[in-house]
C-alpha cells in the first residue's frame, strides 16, 4: 500500500485503502466473467460476505440509472463485453 499511495500522491490522487482496492478488484473480476466461486477462492474469502458489497453497489447504481437513462446506457456499454 505504501507504493500505491506514493504513486497516487505523485499523480495528485487520493490516498487509497487496501479494503477498497480489494472490493474494487472483486467487482472488476466479476464484471469480466469470473464466477462467484472462483472469486471467492481467488480473494481468499471464507464466506459470501463480499456479496454484500455487490448489493451496496447495485443499490447505489440503481438510483442513478433510474433517474438518468443515459447513465444506464453508459454502464451497460462499459460493463458488457462487445463481441
Amino acid at each position: 500500500m505504501d507504493i500505491v499511495n506514493a504513486a497516487a500522491q505523485k499523480a495528485g490522487l487520493l490516498v487509497l485503502h487496501g479494503h477498497g482496492i480489494r472490493i474494487g478488484a472483486t467487482l472488476e473480476y466479476l464484471l469480466r466473467g469470473l464466477s462467484f466461486e472462483a472469486m471467492k477462492a481467488k480473494g481468499h474469502w471464507v464466506s459470501d460476505a463480499f456479496m454484500l458489497y455487490l448489493t451496496d453497489h447495485t443499490q447505489v447504481l440503481t438510483q442513478h440509472m433510474q433517474a438518468q437513462p443515459e447513465v444506464h446506457d453508459w454502464i451497460i456499454e462499459i460493463t458488457i463485453p462487445h463481441l
